[in-house]
C-alpha cells in the first residue's frame, strides 16, 4: 500500500463544513487502498489569537517566554487534529491523532523556531500497520529534554515534508485555499499563470523572497530528498503544481514576488565594512534572538540590515546594548 501525506493549512481547516471537505478527500484516497497521513494547521487565525492572548497575559510583552509560549501555541494544532480524527471516526474510518511528540519529531532547544534534528516514525507507522488514518498536529516537536518546540511560522509545511520522508512517500501534498503556484500573487496581479512545474532552487528563492505559498524549509528538505512536492486546492479539483528537480535547460521567467513588513536597520560607525568584529556580534545576536537577516549591505560608514518588522525594535535595542551601550 502507497503511504499518502497530505497537509492541509490554517485557511483549509478554519471551520466545520472545510473540515468536512477534508474528510471526504481523505476518505477518497482511502477508498483507493492506500495508507493515509494527514498534517494539519490551527484552525484560521488561531496562532495569531493565542500570540495575543499571551501578550494579554505577560507584564512585558516584547520578553515572553519562549518555552512557555511555545506551550501555548501548539494547542492550536491539537485542537484541528482532534477535530478532524473525531469527524473522520465518526464516519466510520478508524482514525488517530498524534501530536508531533507522538509522531517521533524530535528537535532542538531553539523555541519559537526549532530546527528537524530526526523522526522516529515507529508509531506512525505502528497506527499504519493496524489500517488507522493518522493525523498529526503540523508546526511542532519535542525536544531531548520533552519540551514542547515549534517550528516557526510555515512550519506545518516543515512537518510535512520531514514526515513524508520519514515514511519514504513519494510525494507530499500540500494543500491550501488557491490551486497551486502562480506566477505571482493572483491578488495582486490579476493575470498570473497557474505553474505545471517549478524546481526546488527557484521555489527556495521565491519562498525566501516572500512567496507564502511553501515554507522555504520544506522546499529546503524536500530537495535534499528529492521528494516532489505538490501544492493543490482543498476546495477544487485542480491538478495543482509540482515541486521538483528541474530536468531542463530553460530560460523563461517563472516568478515574481514581494516581501512586505520588513524593515532596514542602520548602523552607522567609522570603517564599518573592515569592523569584522561588529559584523560577528550582529550575527550572533540575529541567531541567539531567532531573527532572520533577509539582507545585507556594507559602505565604509555604515551596515544595512533587512529584517521582520515586527522583530525590528526589538534587533534595535539588542544592537544598541552591545555595540553602544556595552562598547564591545
Amino acid at each position: 500500500m502507497s503511504i499518502i501525506v497530505q497537509k492541509y493549512g490554517g485557511s483549509s481547516v478554519e471551520n466545520k463544513e472545510k473540515l468536512e471537505i477534508i474528510c471526504n478527500k481523505i476518505i477518497t484516497e482511502k477508498e483507493k487502498n492506500n495508507h493515509v497521513v494527514v498534517i494539519v494547521s490551527a484552525q484560521g487565525k488561531t496562532t495569531n489569537s493565542l500570540i495575543e492572548k499571551a501578550k494579554e497575559y505577560t507584564c512585558n510583552e516584547s520578553n515572553i517566554d519562549k518555552k512557555d509560549l511555545d506551550f501555548l501555541l501548539a494547542t492550536g494544532e491539537m485542537q484541528t487534529a482532534s477535530l478532524l480524527s473525531l469527524m473522520l471516526n465518526s464516519k466510520g474510518y478508524n482514525s488517530v491523532c498524534l501530536t508531533g511528540s507522538q509522531a517521533g519529531i524530535i528537535t532542538d532547544s531553539n523555541f519559537g523556531n526549532a530546527k528537524i534534528l530526526d523522526i522516529v516514525s515507529d508509531n506512525i507507522l505502528s497506527h499504519l500497520k493496524e489500517n488507522r488514518i493518522v493525523i498529526i498536529t503540523g508546526f511542532q516537536g519535542i525536544d531531548i529534554l520533552g519540551n514542547i518546540t515549534t517550528l516557526g511560522r510555515g512550519g506545518s509545511d516543515l512537518s510535512a515534508v520531514a514526515i513524508a520522508c520519514a515514511l519514504n512517500s513519494d510525494k507530499c501534498e500540500i494543500f491550501s485555499d488557491i490551486d497551486g503556484i502562480y506566477s505571482a500573487d493572483p491578488k495582486i496581479i490579476a493575470n498570473s499563470k497557474l505553474l505545471d512545474e517549478i524546481s526546488y532552487d527557484e521555489m527556495l528563492e521565491a519562498s525566501s523572497a516572500g512567496a507564502k505559498v511553501l515554507h522555504n524549509r520544506s522546499v529546503n528538505m524536500a530537495k535534499e530528498y528529492n521528494l516532489k512536492i505538490v501544492s493543490k486546492c482543498t476546495f477544487t479539483d485542480a491538478k495543482g503544481s509540482k515541486v521538483q528537480k528541474g530536468v531542463k535547460e530553460d530560460f523563461d521567467i517563472h516568478f515574481i514576488t514581494k516581501k512586505d513588513d520588513i524593515s532596514k536597520i542602520c548602523i552607522v560607525g567609522p570603517m564599518m565594512l573592515s569592523n569584522r568584529d561588529a559584523i560577528s556580534k550582529i550575527f550572533k545576536i540575529a541567531s541567539e534572538e531567532n531573527i532572520e537577516i533577509y539582507m545585507i549591505s556594507f559602505s565604509e560608514l555604515a551596515i544595512n540590515i533587512v529584517v521582520d518588522t515586527s522583530k525590528s525594535k526589538y534587533f534595535m535595542q539588542k544592537l544598541h546594548e552591545t555595540l553602544i551601550e556595552k562598547g564591545e
